[in-house]
């Protein structure tokens, strides 16, 4: 696996009068590969989509890890809603997958 960005993980959690409250995880060196607008060998149907893959000794706790979070690329801060990723490249995550076997255990994230 090769190991190429870092990545800004934001966990989706609920602050006590109901309000969105996002957890910050950065990882240092994952693999990465996601691209905006069209492929030419994809097409337009998964021209947004994204694969994350976070070697699992960089994983403390794996429940951290929901649909509906968010991965951004990149270092980023800290957001109070999803609107402060505004022109940063970011993704929905719509599958998680802890693939804990084989020679290359990591997390296994898809978005779009």
């Amino acid at each position: 696996m090769i190991l190429n960005k870092p990545i800004t993980y934001y966990h989706k959690g609920m602050k006590d009068n109901k309000l969105e409250k996002w957890t910050r995880y950065v990882f240092q060196n994952v693999w990465v590969f996601a691209g905006k607008g069209s492929h030419i060998n994809k097409g337009y149907e998964k021209a947004n989509d994204m694969d994350v893959r976070i070697p699992i000794e960089y994983v403390s706790d794996r429940s951290i890890f929901t649909i509906d979070d968010i991965v951004a690329i990149g270092i980023q801060p800290d957001i109070e809603r999803q609107t402060d990723l505004k022109g940063k490249e970011f993704y929905n995550i719509t599958s998680v997958n802890i693939n804990d076997f084989g020679n290359n255990p990591h997390v296994h994230l898809g978005g779009r």
